[in-house]
Parts: C-alpha cells; sequence; structure tokens
C-alpha cells in the first residue's frame, strides 16, 4: 500500500497535483487529491495502468505476483471511486481483476464513426503520455494535427477532394462550429498556429514544439472535444432526418 501511495503522488506532482495522505488509525489512512478535474482524470488513467505494476514488483509474503498486481488494481479502483461517491465509513483494500470506475479525460467517443472513433483513443494515449514525459512533443504535436484535421475533415469535408488543414478550420469557423475559450482567444487561430508550427517542426526541424504544447495543449484538447461533440450531433440529426424521410416514403406509397 505504501509503494503505490509514494507512486501515487510522484505521478500526481507529473500533473501538478497535490496528492497527500494521512494515517488516521493503525491500517487506515486518508487520501486527499487536490487540482484540475481533467488532470485528476489522467491521474486516475495512469494510476489504472501502472499501480499493478508498481505492487506486482514488491515484496509480500504469501502472495504471488499477480495476487499483487490485484491488490494494486484495488488502490487505483479506490481512488477512482472516491471521485464518485460519499461514504462515510472507509472503503476496504481489495484486489480486483478489473476498476469500476471510469472517468474520460477527454470526451473523444463517436462510436458511429469507428475509424475516428478508435484513432482518438491513441490521441488520448499520447497526451497521457506526453504529461509523464514518455514522448516527445514533437509526437505530441503531430498527434494533435492529425486528430483535429480527422474531425474537422468528419465535419466539414464529405466530398473526396482533399482539403489543406487551413481549409476545413475555415469552413468550421464560418460555420459556428468553434466557440471562443476564456480570454476571447479564437479556436480557429489557434488551430492555425498548431498547423504552422507543426509544418516547420516536420518539414524544417524547427524548434518550439515542447513550449508551444506546454502553453497550449490542453486547449487544443478541449477544442477537439467540442468538434467531437458536433459530429456526434450531426450523426444524430442525420439519423433522426433519414427516419423521417422514411416514414414519409413510406406513408406516400
Amino acid at each position: 500500500m505504501l509503494a503505490c501511495l509514494a507512486a501515487g503522488r510522484a505521478r500526481a506532482r507529473k500533473l501538478g497535483l497535490s496528492w497527500r495522505w494521512r494515517h488516521v488509525a493503525p491500517r487506515r489512512c486518508v487520501v486527499v487529491v487536490d487540482g484540475n478535474s481533467r488532470r485528476t482524470s489522467l491521474l486516475g488513467y495512469r494510476l489504472e495502468r501502472d499501480l499493478p505494476i508498481v505492487a506486482e514488483g514488491c515484496a509480500a509474503g504469501g502472495l504471488v505476483p499477480a495476487q499483487r498486481a490485484r491488490i494494486g488494481r484495488g488502490v487505483a479502483d479506490m481512488l477512482l471511486r472516491g471521485r464518485d461517491t460519499e461514504e462515510d465509513g472507509c472503503m476496504t483494500l481489495r484486489g480486483v481483476v478489473r476498476t469500476t470506475y471510469y472517468f474520460p479525460q477527454y470526451e473523444y467517443e463517436c462510436p458511429s464513426v469507428p475509424r475516428l472513433h478508435a484513432r482518438l483513443s491513441i490521441t488520448v494515449d499520447l497526451i497521457v503520455a506526453w504529461n509523464f514525459g514518455e514522448i516527445a512533443p514533437e509526437v505530441l504535436l503531430e498527434e494533435l494535427h492529425t486528430a483535429c484535421e480527422l474531425v474537422l475533415e468528419e465535419l466539414v469535408n464529405k466530398r473526396s477532394k482533399r482539403l489543406s488543414f487551413a481549409e476545413p478550420i475555415h469552413a468550421a469557423d464560418n460555420a459556428g462550429l468553434f466557440r471562443y475559450m476564456p480570454g476571447g482567444r479564437s479556436p480557429a487561430a489557434l488551430f492555425t498556429e498548431l498547423k504552422d508550427l507543426r509544418k516547420n517542426v516536420r518539414h524544417r526541424a524547427a524548434e518550439g514544439a515542447g513550449p508551444w504544447l506546454g502553453e497550449h495543449w490542453e486547449d487544443v484538447a478541449m477544442c477537439l472535444e467540442q468538434l467531437v461533440r458536433h459530429v456526434n450531433r450531426q450523426i444524430t440529426a442525420n439519423a433522426i432526418q433519414s427516419s423521417q424521410t422514411g416514414k414519409m416514403g413510406s406513408q406516400a406509397r
């Protein structure tokens, strides 16, 4: 348990979160995690993967590695449950095969577009990996550019003609698909910066990917989430329209 708590604190610090714990009785402790809600979700995502590995490597008499891994996953499960439940009593640590709660970092799910849905799951993995220093900033920059381009293509370019990234940005802005961010910053301007920096980094080996992402990755991630919502709304609206058209045709016959 102590090894898992120490590992959790180390990962929380990577995300700029506060992680504290204190013993309130023998074999009982209180863990408090404070900070940005989305980053807390990123932490939960990573602990679900890492704590079983941490616990598996600990020395614990009478437990085989698989049992220790389940205990580590149980620690992650308690932390995830603690975000969503209010319990007067203590939660008991038990080994689990899988966690019972899941908090998506960003709502990128669009199952009606399977190819895009699968691609965006990779985007989430790389966002988490970059925050923990596991990939170079240039990799995340390329991934965010690709994800934004694919979502915009789905929204504003149903034709087979290939458009430059600037064209769907302009089309989405004209269609009112972007919402202005705090401070009045334009998402269209942000995406244009992303496009220009990615071009210079990829084709001219330019510097600057790390500092730019450090300042803007969360803004891009949230704009992307807004666009995915538009994709899902568009699909729902098209399904309703198709259903109504089908009913009208059936009545006419």
